[in-house]
Parts: structure tokens; C-alpha cells; sequence
């Protein structure tokens, strides 16, 4: 059947589309639990959002809620950074975090059969990463490094002045990533600080 391109194709009804339940429950220690289930693949994800983002760094440690998630899958209890990768490799897992202006979300994603060992995985590295000072002093040159490069890009430049212009001084007028300029702030602190920021910004369940 010849088709007549020189008209735009009728628009037809809206295709159905069933959102699916939100199960809400409470844990026994106050956690509050999320459920939406996709039973189409065998996949699972867990995602953990903690309130406090880049919104609550100071104005001398802007990127310090970056530096804090960052430091979280570096290392928990024995296990080294190298060792949390290979962990999660072996049950096919990924790792995912984000920090907003008021809330950090960690999420990792598996099979539905390595559920448990992925809700451990995940639980371990939030409530009891390993701050260990050598992994510190990595990460801290990477974003150093990093910092260097969002200098030359414009897209990064166009976002910082952006928030500038439009939060001022306000704690949303910062990126998460933070400045050169602010780095001495929380550097200097190193590992005794972030410990400090994350017990004093991440409950433990």
C-alpha cells in the first residue's frame, strides 16, 4: 500500500499505559521503604536516598557531600576498593550514585537471584565504608585532576556561572563537584572530617 508522505500521519489514540503500585512500608527502625515491581526481566535495583546533598556543604568546603559519596565504594570493613569491584562484578552488579542539591542517592542494580548478596553489598558501604586515609588522598587527585578539566569545558563553565548568576551565595549556587578555590577547606580536614560529615549526615539502619 503506497504511502503519501507529503501529509503527517493521522494521530491515533494514546497507547494504554498502567503505572505500576508503590508499596510503602516502615521498617522497625524507622527506614522507609519504596516497592515498585517489574516482573518482566530478572533484575533488581535498590536505591538509598539520604537527605543532605551539595546544598549542605559550608561555604568553605563546597564539594564536600561529593567527596563523602565518592568515598563510599572505596572500601568497607576488610574489603578494598579493588575488592568491592571484584564483589560486585561477581554477582553482575552495577553501582550507581548521585549527589543533588539536597539528597544523595546510592543505587545498585543485580539479578534477582544475587538479591541478597547486593542488599548486603550496598548496606555495608553506606553504613560502614572504610575511610581509609590512602584512598582518600586517590580520590582527592582524581577530582583535583578532574576540576582541572572542567575548566576547558564549556558546558561546565556555562553551569557553574549559571548557578552563580542565579542562586548567588545560597548553597545551590555551587556545583556538586566543587571549586579549586574551596578545595583547601576540606582537603586539609581529610579523612577525620568526612567521617564526621557522613555521621552527621547518613543514618545507620
Amino acid at each position: 500500500m503506497p504511502v503519501d508522505r507529503s501529509q503527517l500521519p493521522s494521530v491515533g489514540p494514546d497507547p494504554p499505559f498502567a503505572f505500576p503500585g508503590i508499596v510503602h512500608h516502615t521498617l522497625p527502625n524507622g527506614l522507609r521503604v519504596r516497592v515498585v515491581e517489574h516482573r518482566s526481566v530478572p533484575v533488581i535495583t535498590f536505591v538509598l536516598q539520604v537527605a543532605g546533598g551539595s546544598g549542605s556543604d559550608a561555604a568553605s568546603q563546597e564539594g564536600l557531600a561529593a567527596v563523602v559519596a565518592d568515598m563510599v565504594d572505596e572500601g568497607t570493613g576488610s574489603l578494598s576498593a579493588i575488592e568491592v569491584s571484584d564483589a560486585l562484578a561477581r554477582i553482575g552488579a552495577e553501582y550507581d550514585l548521585d549527589v543533588g542539591a539536597d539528597a544523595t542517592t546510592f543505587a545498585l542494580t543485580t539479578l534477582t537471584r544475587f538479591a541478597d548478596r547486593g542488599a548486603s553489598l550496598l548496606s555495608s558501604l553506606v553504613t560502614a565504608p572504610s575511610m581509609r586515609e590512602s584512598d582518600f588522598e586517590r580520590v582527592r587527585q582524581l577530582r583535583v585532576d578532574r576540576l582541572r578539566q572542567l575548566k576547558d569545558l564549556a558546558p561546565a563553565v556555562a553551569e557553574r556561572a549559571f548557578l552563580n548568576l542565579l542562586y548567588g551565595t545560597h548553597p545551590y549556587g555551587h556545583l556538586a563537584i566543587g571549586s579549586e578555590e574551596t578545595d583547601a577547606g576540606y582537603w586539609e580536614t581529610s579523612v577525620p572530617k568526612l567521617k564526621w560529615k557522613m555521621s552527621s549526615r547518613y543514618v545507620t539502619y
